[in-house]
């Protein structure tokens, strides 16, 4: 799935908690260069093998991604320098604020002028790999070594060929903690007001009654636009699940996987569904709920709860550990954790988390790219032992010492960058150009652990605990589909989403709206929700 960032930063827990976040990004750091350059003047290297310094012009590749605003993409990091050295590469790094990404990737994709290499979402590729924009890898992967062994490794990256061919480059995963859209509340607010931890929706929205109580003007329930979902669709997709149906995929269809049936379902068509809507348009009307939901960026949301105008959120649980230590500056007691999972008046008792590594992010290649076997050889050396260290940790000896899952970094790296504000692992992750928001391509958040909190580790152990339960389920990629079914998709999408946008916030915020939900979801069915449900099941029988 979906997340999608504000301004004010994550320590190293939201990272490890490999949240795809969202927002506003802040300016490039990088310089300009052309598109389309890569030069063929450099021999090829061996996918894997040592690595040695060419003496022959380096090939030049330019390098597009968006920008988190907690990590500024740096132009010449330790990374593109390691790169380099080893490589023979020249990255010529384009950055673009997460929050315009969106828009000029179409825009780049639409008039064919992408960069050498780009980022993109796997809704992209399954939209234009037809168009023939995108290098097809597929008669490259006896090239590709280190990346044949992670898809044997992690076969749900399979799901991410369109007809039988792969065209992205995935954010793998070598090691990560657990977390997700995780319920988090302000335990001293609790603990002020003689409250005990809820274990229950019910009992949840009667804390929320005696927060409002004591704290008039505040609203103690926030969400925001993330995951390139907006308010609406993140507030809900959480909510809905715990409650026994679902929302979204995490590409914002519609449909949701039902773990319990292993088959896509149609969220609104269940009463589970309708009994989650019904508890958010409580919320609401007795202004437990931020009525800015729908329109709440990740800066606003996150500045809400790092002030204490909002107690309690269901979305990644990393940002609660940043919100700790800006709240405990005013307050030492101040402090959110982690709930237990809660039971819904159904019987329903789930939480929704993060899968493994972003398979729904991948960088795809320029279709026009010169001598793209070089270039394919090049990106299949990130999956090597070689290329996860030097994406993620820096140069072995000097930053980091350790192989195969048993990473640290030196001392002398920690002490440099422990006391950096507002997020030292941010902060080191940004001058070396590494991990998921960096150059990383095989992800290992092992080096975030020196500046986690005692509370992330707790929180990393409980979701870790709920997962072998059962009780926290992750997100699931989409199965490919067959070009007949994209063109479908597309089509009635445009139209139920729409439709959706236009209705679904009236059930939450209008008092007697929800009298006419019948009606509501017939309509939804009239415009496809049945066919995509079908279209998705068919292709899911499909990978099976």
């Amino acid at each position: 799935m979906k997340a999608k960032k504000g301004i004010m930063t994550v320590t190293g827990s939201l990272l490890l908690l490999s949240s795809v976040l969202s927002g506003c990004g802040s300016s490039s750091t990088t310089s300009p260069a052309s598109t389309n350059n890569a030069s063929t003047s450099a021999p090829a290297t061996t996918a894997g093998a040592a690595s040695t310094p060419a003496a022959a012009q380096p090939l030049s590749l330019t390098w597009m991604r968006y920008e988190h605003p907690s990590q500024a993409i740096v132009a010449n990091s330790k990374a593109v320098q390691e790169i380099a050295k080893r490589k023979n590469v020249k990255l010529n790094l384009q950055s673009v604020p997460q929050s315009n990404y969106d828009d000029k990737k179409k825009t780049l994709i639409a008039t064919n002028t992408l960069p050498d290499i780009m980022l993109v979402k796997q809704d992209d590729i399954q939209n234009f790999a037809d168009s023939g924009t995108f290098l097809d890898l597929t008669p490259y992967l006896d090239k590709m070594p280190n990346l044949k062994k992670v898809i044997s490794q992690q076969p749900e990256i399979n799901k991410n060929k369109i007809d039988g061919k792969l065209y992205g480059f995935p954010l793998v995963a070598n090691w990560q903690g657990v977390g997700g859209q995780l319920s988090m509340i302000r335990m001293d607010v609790l603990d002020k007001l003689g409250l005990k931890k809820p274990t229950t929706y019910d009992e949840l929205y009667q804390v929320m009654k005696k927060m409002k109580e004591a704290n008039p003007d505040s609203y103690p329930f926030t969400a925001r636009a993330a995951n390139g979902l907006t308010g609406t669709e993140n507030l809900i997709n959480p909510i809905s699940f715990a409650f026994g149906s679902g929302y979204t995929t995490f590409n914002g269809t519609k449909v949701y996987y039902e773990p319990k049936d292993k088959t896509y379902k149609f969220g609104p068509a269940m009463p589970e569904f309708k009994e989650a809507i019904t508890w958010l348009n409580k919320l609401y009307k007795e202004k437990l709920l931020d009525p800015d939901y729908a329109t709440a960026t990740s800066q606003i949301w996150q500045e809400k709860l790092n002030s204490g105008k909002s107690f309690y959120f269901q979305d990644n649980n990393g940002f609660a550990s940043t919100f700790n230590i800006n709240l405990q500056k005013k307050d030492p007691n101040a402090k959110f954790d982690m709930l237990d999972t809660m039971t819904t008046p159904s019987g329903a008792k789930r939480n929704l988390i993060y899968a493994l590594g972003h398979l729904s992010e991948s960088y795809v290649i320029n279709a026009k790219v010169k001598n793209p076997e070089q270039v394919v050889q090049f990106m299949d050396w990130f999956y090597s032992q070689e290329g996860m260290e030097v994406t993620n940790f820096g140069v072995k000896g000097e930053d980091f010492t350790g192989e195969n899952g048993d990473y640290k970094l030196t001392d002398a790296v920690v002490n440099k960058y422990k006391d950096r504000q507002p997020s030292a692992f941010y902060a080191l992750q940004s001058e070396y150009g590494t991990g998921y928001l960096g150059l990383g391509l095989n992800n290992d958040d092992h080096a975030g652990l020196p500046f986690n909190t005692k509370e992330w580790v707790d929180w990393n152990n409980k979701a870790s605990k709920g997962l072998a339960a059962g009780e926290n389920v992750q997100f699931v990629n989409d199965p490919p589909f067959t070009k007949d079914e994209r063109e479908k998709l597309k089509q009635i999408r445009t139209q139920l989403d729409a439709y959706l946008a236009q209705n679904m916030d009236k059930f939450i915020v209008t008092d007697g709206a929800l009298k006419d939900w019948d009606n509501f979801v017939k309509q939804l069915k009239s415009k496809g929700a049945d066919d995509i449900v079908k279209i998705y099941n068919d292709a899911l029988a499909r990978v099976k």
